[in-house]
């Protein structure tokens, strides 16, 4: 079985997804695997979740808290199946960015995700 592409290494040169509270340009802006996360996307989508297939739009999302909340429960649960370290790790950088924003007292901002 060919394991490259469990690698993350695999996917340094890829196209990327854009994750930022205000603008592209912030400083803890994340800039991800576009595989990673439409791998991430597809399972989602066979599961008929709702919010993280969402990120598969051309157009970029904007989530704002309640969207946030889900698509935090939505990484679990896509995480918890996958046998894929590569995809996990993304899942799991994710969480973490988003986690950051929904735990603040009273914040009520949006997280973009933008693949152009």
């Amino acid at each position: 079985m060919d394991t490259t592409r469990l690698d993350p290494a695999t996917y340094r040169e890829d196209e990327v997804v854009g994750v930022y509270e205000d603008t592209p340009g912030d400083a803890d802006s994340l800039w991800l695997s576009e595989r990673l996360v439409r791998r991430l996307v597809l399972i989602a989508a066979a599961y008929e979740l709702h919010t993280l297939p969402m990120l598969g739009d051309a157009d970029p999302s904007h989530l704002n808290r309640q969207r946030c909340i889900s698509l935090l429960d939505e990484l679990v649960f896509v995480a918890e199946r996958l046998d894929d370290p590569a995809a996990a790790t993304t899942a799991q950088v994710i969480q973490d960015y988003v986690a950051v924003r929904v735990r603040r007292h009273g914040w009520t901002g949006e997280v973009t995700f933008d693949a152009n």
